[in-house]
């Protein structure tokens, strides 16, 4: 597992620090005018901003699963946050021409937990819905409390995924071969799990061919009382 690791961190590190080092040198020996070392330098900037993303997300990852990083935990509404979080990727999901529906029930869904983390973890898994479902497809995120605890469910009508695959798509940096084409680190998906295990949860999948995936993270209960 640890040389598949460094394998896959290999992998994903050299092609940003590849295609910045092919810049420089270009930069060093062309006659470029002002506005192509512009261009030159923008692609330095975002291929930088590539490894510092996940060099951090790395280490979030190690810090929370180490129990380093701790929770400040608060009363959360999960209604706002899942809201805001379907907001934040309403364009992305609008350009690719993808319906992305909220439902949830009136009332609130209070729980107590790490706000940044709980919405972090959500947006990843909105993300990686939107991700991989196609123009015309539609990204459903519903929410609702029970008597032992709560459910946020993302599903999509994107393809399945793969038998060989759903048991390791929660590894670090792992990409199925259906995803190996779509941009990302492979870290999204551990990043939430490690996230919602840090406050007690789980997130569990379920894929099936022509009906997409659906993922569901689970946070216990009972929630706080209104």
């Amino acid at each position: 597992e640890l040389k598949q690791v460094t394998d896959n961190v290999a992998h994903e590190l050299r092609t940003p620090i590849t295609r910045i080092r092919g810049i420089a040198e270009t930069t060093l020996n062309s006659s470029a005018d002002r506005n192509e070392f512009r261009e030159m330098a923008a692609s330095v900037i975002e291929g930088s901003d590539r490894i510092i993303e996940m060099i951090n997300t790395m280490l979030e990852i190690t810090r929370t699963d180490s129990g380093v990083a701790e929770l400040v935990r608060t009363s959360l509404n999960l209604r706002e946050i899942i809201r805001e979080a379907v907001d934040l990727f309403k364009p992305l999901a609008e350009d690719k021409n993808i319906a992305l529906q909220l439902e949830i029930p009136p009332g609130d869904i209070l729980f107590s937990g790490d706000r940044s983390r709980i919405q972090r973890a959500v947006a990843n898994l909105i993300d990686n819905a939107i991700k991989y479902t196609s123009s015309g497809g539609l990204v459903k995120v519903s929410a609702r409390s029970h008597p032992t605890g709560i459910k946020v469910i993302i599903a999509d009508t994107g393809p399945a995924i793969d038998e060989k695959d759903i048991s390791h798509i929660f590894d670090r940096f792992y990409r199925g071969d259906e995803s190996r084409s779509t941009p990302g680190s492979g870290l999204g998906l551990s990043l939430a799990l490690t996230l919602i295990r840090a406050h007690g949860g789980d997130i569990f999948v379920k894929s099936s061919p022509g009906r997409g995936n659906t993922f569901t993270i689970t946070l216990p209960g009972p929630p706080l009382p209104s």
